[in-house]
């Protein structure tokens, strides 16, 4: 990390140049390995201590993308990019990274050569333009009869190779879990002509450990990983729901008596789900020992009075935030109410649209047309472990996939590679056009950029060429992680794409060189390859532009000039090291990645 202020001419833009080259290759050669089938996978450690070592094993790149710390500014661009692309498309992001430091290493190499930069960015749009148009002509449109086959086909190539899963087994699950949530979204009777657009966070990703990898199954409905509370009912036919924000709890005040008793035996300690002050938070002192039972049984007619409206509401299934306390779990019963507490807000949010309920804040805001629906909530035990389900909801096909493994290392690859097919499939169903994988796409708009660049006659022909040569890195990758010879494999493809053979790739499983991937069930989505291609030209053309570096006057800086701090002797580096040990504490890791 740069800590002092650099004016302009201290180091020479030459120098920023070629650390911004430095740091653009380095994200390329860390994703290099993890691309393709058959990919390596990448630890990220921090903050070990005795008691634990927190650590992430994943080959996605979208997941360890998240996880890495960076102390440069041009990795904070090249971050920045990745993360933008896995937000909005879930998957290709270690093609983009891999393409865009080829793209940056090739650019530089012009610019030494004396291209113009101005030059090598027109040069690289076009190339992009050419590849967009080949991706086109080149794409196949599946049928609804093949829809199927090439779904489990794109979900199976997004998957990882490993000794731990079936990818056929997983193909399925992520497939219909798809399917049940698209058959709600946009294609209805009421929705005939819009666009379909697909939430994947609809589909919940529960993963427990302690289970065997071919336990992991598709669920029907929203998933609750919460129990329901001592002795009420565990099954609701025609449940009518209602979601609550806030604790169903009495609030304790802290008590004191003349010898000033323990705040321990009498303060309630709550639970560590957030900070509440209770339903009924209020301060009162009691001066006179017989007005304790009328206080309580003012308390219990306060509480009561906050239960009432939730009965009265007609809702015979509470889903609440907070707590919930003894006394409302009696009233609940009388009244044949299921209630679970604790539950998670990501969990209201997803019954809220499956429901239709709203989520309420206070007791007095409920009301019947605030509660959501389903058919039917069931308590059911899954492994040993208590999970409840609402099934049948109006809004919203749900579903969730509980994923079961060994040990938390399993289950760490497992979510990440799901999250991952689960992107693909909905692109791919979004927009039912799909490319050659393996590395063909990239070898047949190399050998046609190629072509092409000879029609230029202007220095854009070395820029375009550069373009080739990049795209050649993804089939170069791929061969080499799966053992193959790297440059026998170029060789061979360049040779059968120059012969009219568009679709032949790499099969990486079996280490050998195919005619067509599609018959080996080797596919990608359209839309993913276009919006990596154009991620990585436009990351790379900001990166070959930029000059120079101007480090601006910091906060830190400024703080350290103020005269309080002078005369306090809180010096720049005092200062800085505070600001770090700040950014330590609140960066640190803790168990929960399995939710990506």
């Amino acid at each position: 990390m740069i800590e002092d202020v650099l004016p302009p001419g201290d180091v020479p833009p030459e120098e920023i140049q070629w650390a911004n080259k430095i740091v653009c290759e380095a994200f390329s050669d860390m994703f290099r390995s993890i691309i393709g089938p058959i990919a390596s996978k990448k630890m990220l450690t921090r903050d070990m201590t005795k008691e634990e070592v927190v650590d992430l094993v994943s080959s996605s790149g979208y997941t360890i993308l998240k996880e890495l710390r960076y102390d440069h500014p041009t990795a904070d661009i090249l971050i920045s990019a990745g993360i933008s692309l896995g937000d909005d498309i879930g998957d290709g992001v270690a093609t983009m990274m891999v393409l865009l430091g080829e793209l940056v290493r090739n650019g530089f190499e012009l610019r030494a050569m004396g291209v113009h930069q101005n030059t090598i960015s027109r040069g690289y749009n076009m190339a992009l333009d050419h590849v967009l148009d080949v991706l086109d002509d080149i794409c196949i449109e599946f049928s609804e009869i093949r829809e199927n086959r090439i779904l489990r086909d794109v979900a199976r190539t997004a998957l990882k190779k490993s000794d731990y899963w079936s990818e056929d087994a997983l193909a399925e699950v992520v497939v219909e879990a798809i399917k049940r949530i698209s058959d709600s979204c946009g294609n209805g009777a009421d929705g005939a002509g819009e666009e379909l657009l697909i939430d994947v966070d609809d589909v919940l990703i529960e993963a427990k450990s302690g289970g065997a990898v071919k336990e992991t199954r598709l669920l029907d409905g929203v998933l609750i990983d919460r129990e329901v509370l001592d002795d009420l009912p565990t099954e609701m036919e025609n449940a009518r729901i209602a979601l609550l924000d806030f604790p169903i709890e009495h609030w304790e005040p802290e008590r004191t008596t003349g010898r000033k008793a323990p705040k321990e035996e009498f303060v309630r300690k709550r639970s560590k789900a957030g900070e509440t002050l209770g339903a009924l938070g209020f301060t009162l002192k009691i001066r006179d020992p017989n007005a304790i039972k009328a206080f309580y049984e003012k308390r219990r007619e306060l509480f009561e009075d906050m239960i009432k409206p939730i009965i009265a509401s007609g809702a015979n299934v509470v889903c609440c935030r907070w707590g919930i306390d003894d006394e409302a779990i009696d009233l609940f019963r009388d009244n044949g109410i299921m209630a679970m507490k604790r539950v998670k807000f990501t969990d209201l949010q997803r019954l809220e649209r499956a429901t239709g309920a709203k989520i309420v804040k206070k007791s007095d805001e409920l009301s019947e047309d605030k509660l959501g629906y389903a058919g039917k909530v069931v308590q059911r035990d899954l492994s040993g472990v208590k999970y409840v389900f609402f099934e049948d909801c109006p809004h919203k096909k749900a579903c969730a996939i509980l994923i079961r493994g060994v040990s938390n290392r399993v289950l760490e690859g497992i979510v990440g590679e799901v999250r991952s097919a689960l992107n693909a499939v909905a692109r791919c169903v979004e927009d039912p056009r799909v490319i050659p994988g393996g590395g063909a796409v990239e070898v047949e708009c190399a050998v046609r950029l190629r072509k092409y660049a000879r029609s230029i006659p202007r220095k854009e022909q070395f820029a375009i060429e550069a373009f080739a040569d990049a795209l050649e890195s993804i089939p170069n990758a791929i061969a080499k992680n799966c053992g193959m010879d790297m440059i026998d494999t170029i060789t061979a493809l360049r040779a059968a794409h120059a012969s009219g053979k568009k679709y032949a790739g790499i099969s990486a499983v079996e280490g050998e060189i195919v005619d067509d991937v599609f018959e080996r069930g080797i596919v990608d989505p359209l839309v993913v390859k276009e919006q990596a291609f154009i991620a990585a030209t436009e990351g790379a053309i900001q990166m070959i532009r930029i000059e120079d570096l101007h480090i601006a006057k910091s906060e830190v800086e400024k703080e350290a000039e103020d005269i309080e701090a002078k005369i306090a002797g809180r010096t720049k580096e005092w200062i800085m090291k505070e600001r770090r040990a700040k950014l330590r504490a609140h960066r640190k890791i803790k168990r929960g990645r399995l939710k990506y």
